[in-house]
């Protein structure tokens, strides 16, 4: 199966540009905060960075489209506006106390606003989709050529790589997190795996390269690796064959299993070798013999545990303890200096906002969720095979994130935030657009210059897209007539 990008002919010339090129922008930066972390991360003017930059051209950009009242009829949105409207109710008032920390602190929840920048531009410009998807094709090239070498460098050179000058003991010139890098290496290999982009031999043994080597640093990362390929397995296309990407990571086990006992790479608290990815699973499911392992995971339970009792069970039911407060200072689990989140984005939700916030955000999730399923069910009914492969790809993303912030601090920075409210963002917009306009991502057996909805929303308004994204897909040969 191979499903590929063609731009069809440009018919007209289009009046709407600069939200394209505010997508590229904000392609361009979470490509940085994918390949050098809190390095880019750290990029601007104290206390003024990339993402900031960023999210303030997104704000002219979502108010410029004006499609947010098309949005309005998803609950999803208006639990998300929620949300972030009880974030600034609960920063402001600690602004005046701890600075600039406040709306920091914040940010985890007011990077939502990407989620309806992204989601408005996408309904804005439906074609848009298909672009998305051939950005992160090229996305995936460069991060596979360099996140290797990115990776194995501050591995073992990680006290060697110097500070940034405005951010000395904070953010080096570039890092890199096991967990952070194998929630992508996730999301590619099921962008591969459904078919949204040509398997060349080269790409895939370059992605299982990368991923075996990185993957037995991180448990957090493993977990969520292993549980994005299943949900990507289970909510392929029919016509999606993973035989090339399955032999593969089935040949580089055999040769690690084969080579591992002799080759180590030690750096850092874990070494990359077998061991420790055996050290990993024992310690995800029970107990290892490793120290720093068991370690962390024991302050780790014992902070939540004690975030659950003082707000679950305790005075901070209803509030939390609010934003710009050092957590781990206030609750006693100061173990590294520029440590302030209990290693749990769910939990830092729950400690800074009380339950009411805790149960917005599940209610969230579960929405962003129930509004993607229903989407793919809807195409799977219609045999609409690249949307199914796009909604395949997205709920995989989402869960892979999750599973690396419940064992990292991962929402709470840039570097997994906006990357996360950007995926929700494409989840809205494309859940309207399958509905509305269906057609914009369509076979190549569908030869009509204006193809209706696939029966949703007929009363839907019809589009004339400046360019109509085309799509091969091989169809099944047709039996011989008697």
């Amino acid at each position: 199966m191979n499903l590929t990008y063609c731009p069809a002919r440009i018919d007209s010339p289009s009046p709407i540009r600069s939200g394209d090129r505010y997508l590229l922008l904000l392609g361009l930066a979470l490509l940085g905060y994918a390949l050098f972390a809190r390095g880019f991360a750290y990029w601007g003017v104290p206390p003024v960075f990339v993402g900031e930059i960023v999210l303030v051209f997104g704000i002219v950009q979502l108010f410029r489209a004006s499609t947010l009242p098309k949005l309005a009829g998803l609950p999803v949105v208006w639990l998300l506006c929620g949300l972030v409207a009880l974030a600034v109710v609960r920063m402001v008032p600690y602004v005046g106390v701890y600075g600039i920390a406040a709306p920091r602190d914040s940010m985890q929840i007011l990077y939502g606003l990407f989620a309806l920048i992204v989601a408005a531009l996408l309904v804005e410009r439906p074609e848009r989709i298909g672009d998305l998807v051939r950005q992160y094709s090229v996305f995936i090239k460069v991060m596979l050529a360099c996140i290797g070498i990115i990776y194995l460098t501050f591995k073992v050179a990680e006290q060697s790589i110097p500070y940034l000058p405005w951010a000395d003991g904070v953010a080096r010139v570039f890092e890199a997190k096991g967990g952070d890098i194998m929630v992508h290496m996730a999301g590619i290999t099921v962008f591969l795996m459904v078919g949204l982009m040509r398997r060349r031999p080269l790409l895939i043994a370059v992605l299982v390269l990368n991923a075996g080597i990185i993957v037995v640093s991180n448990r957090g990362g493993m977990v969520a690796f292993i549980a994005a390929l299943a949900v990507g397995f289970v909510l392929r296309p029919p016509e999606a064959r993973i035989g090339k990407l399955a032999y593969a990571f089935a040949f580089f086990l055999v040769i690690g299993l084969i080579v591992g006992p002799v080759v180590q790479i030690q750096g850092g608290t874990r070494d990359i070798s077998v061991e420790q990815l055996w050290t990993n699973i024992q310690s995800v499911f029970g107990q290892s013999e490793s120290d720093s392992l068991e370690g962390t995971k024991e302050w780790r339970l014992d902070w939540w545990d004690q975030i659950y009792n003082y707000t679950v069970r305790g005075e901070y039911f209803w509030t939390g303890k609010g934003f710009g407060i050092n957590l781990a200072k206030d609750d006693g689990f100061l173990v590294a200096p520029s440590l302030r989140s209990p290693h749990n984005g769910h939990m830092t939700i729950l400690a800074r906002m009380g339950v009411p916030g805790a149960l917005l955000w599940i209610l969230l999730q579960l929405a962003w969720l129930a509004t993607l399923i229903r989407a793919w069910w809807r195409a799977r009914e219609a045999k609409a095979s690249p949307w199914m492969a796009v909604f395949a790809v997205l709920v995989a993303y989402w869960l892979a994130m999750h599973l690396n912030a419940a064992f990292d601090v991962y929402f709470e920075g840039p570097m997994g935030g906006i990357w996360f409210w950007t995926v929700f963002g494409v989840g809205i917009g494309a859940a309207y657009v399958h509905r509305h306009y269906p057609h914009v991502l369509s076979d190549d057996n569908d030869q009509s210059p204006t193809p209706e909805p696939l029966g949703y929303a007929a009363d839907a308004p019809a589009i004339e897209p400046s360019r109509r994204v085309a799509w091969g897909w091989p169809a099944p040969p047709r039996p011989a007539s008697p």
